[in-house]
């Protein structure tokens, strides 16, 4: 990865909404709808946060049907958690 690509992955983690939103999709693929529920926030400061994870490349995103289903898309991020809960 270069240095911008991980300069984006610690903003990530950086940011307590950023972060608990990676955490919630650590567990697996989360529709949007459950999400700010899972991490005590509002929908659109969710939907802000999660555009931002999606445009920096951590986590994507998939429809089936109405429904927006949010994954991690970069496993790296996993590995930084691993250690530092180590």
């Amino acid at each position: 990865m270069s240095d911008e690509d991980n300069v984006q992955l610690f903003k990530a983690l950086s940011e307590e909404t950023r972060y608990k939103i990676i955490k919630a999709l650590l567990e697996g693929e989360r529709c949007a709808c459950e999400i700010p529920n899972l991490i005590g926030k509002t929908q659109s400061n969710t939907s802000m946060h999660l555009a931002k994870l999606q445009d920096w490349g951590i986590i994507k995103v998939r429809k089936d049907g109405k429904m927006r289903l949010y994954s991690i898309d970069n496993e790296k991020i996993r590995e930084i958690l691993r250690i530092a809960e180590e």
